[in-house]
């Protein structure tokens, strides 16, 4: 006999892995419904849905055998991309998807229902509105919040609404926020960290070293690594800071791998922003692993 029970089948896209699970309507995550696997966003077409038709069959099958109902699938994807339509538009990460429609391959992937919901929604969207439904973001109005990874995302809410462009994307971008002799996500990114850390250290060779590493060098002391993150913080706090006077944003959330390191940061991005009045909270993410994942679910309920 069939559970009355609704299941949504999540999943967060990214340029390095595919995380995924299956999360009940109030945002529970079924116990061993989460899923990752590695993301070929290089690769060619035939690669990526390989990967996506292994991670949606896999979520399926596990709502399946639980004898659930399933109630949409959502994708947390970057950008470029067009939302509304399915179809990316990215010419880095993805580029052999650019253009395809994508809602339409996920219905051709075999044991996909036909008339099942699938939305997608900006990563950085999808963190905010986790946050503001079930994390540190919860009871403010307008929030924000930044993504550090591979790249720098930005996105913000007002009146608990994230606050979106035409395509579905984020209404206010900060990655090519000019900074220095480039644009600031040469600096407030994996790749900055790594530039950052160099110039601060003298290592001029960084190969093989992830940001993780500096993370971990801080907690044990390295003055090197704690200027580091110190700097990033001094840096992001100065190029959002009239940003966030502007939407009157009262909590600046951090999320991404790299907010967990969030403590070495903390000090310089709230000196930085000392004298923005409106803002009553920054803090790293509740849930950097399922922030993202709460995100696609409320938009798959709002949508539906």
């Amino acid at each position: 006999m069939a559970s009355s029970t609704t299941a949504y089948l999540t999943i967060d896209v990214g340029g390095t892995y595919l995380k995924s699970a299956v999360l009940s309507q109030q945002g529970m995550v079924f116990h061993g419904s989460a899923f990752m696997a590695k993301s070929p966003s290089c690769g060619s077409r035939d690669e990526i849905m390989l990967a996506f038709a292994d991670t949606i069959t896999r979520g399926l099958e596990y709502i399946e055998e639980k004898r659930m109902k399933p109630g949409g699938i959502g994708l947390a994807f970057p950008g470029p991309f067009d939302y509304a339509k399915g179809i990316p538009l990215m010419e880095h990460k993805f580029r052999s998807l650019y253009g395809f429609n994508l809602r339409e391959a996920i219905y051709n992937i075999q044991g996909v229902p036909p008339t099942i919901l699938i939305r997608f929604i900006h990563d950085a969207n999808a963190v905010l509105a986790g946050e503001i439904w079930k994390g540190n973001a919860e009871g403010f109005n307008n929030a924000a919040v930044i993504t550090l990874g591979t790249g720098l995302g930005f996105a913000f809410s007002e009146n608990w609404i994230v606050q979106c462009n035409n395509l579905g994307g984020p209404l206010v971008t900060i990655f090519k926020l000019p900074y220095k002799d480039g644009i600031l996500e040469d600096y407030a990114s994996k790749r900055g960290f790594l530039k950052i850390y160099s110039e601060i250290s003298g290592k001029t060779d960084t190969e093989g070293i992830k940001v993780s590493d500096i993370g971990k060098w801080a907690d044990g002391q390295d003055k090197n690594s704690i200027r580091t993150f110190s700097e990033v913080g001094r840096i992001l706090a100065s190029s959002v800071h009239d940003i966030l006077i502007g939407k009157n944003i009262q909590c600046l959330l951090l999320a991404g791998q790299i907010s967990r390191s969030f403590s070495h940061m903390e000090e310089s991005l709230k000196q930085g922003l000392h004298d923005v009045e409106c803002l009553r909270k920054i803090s790293a993410v509740k849930s950097i692993e399922n922030a993202a994942l709460l995100g696609v679910l409320r938009s798959i309920n709002y949508l539906s």
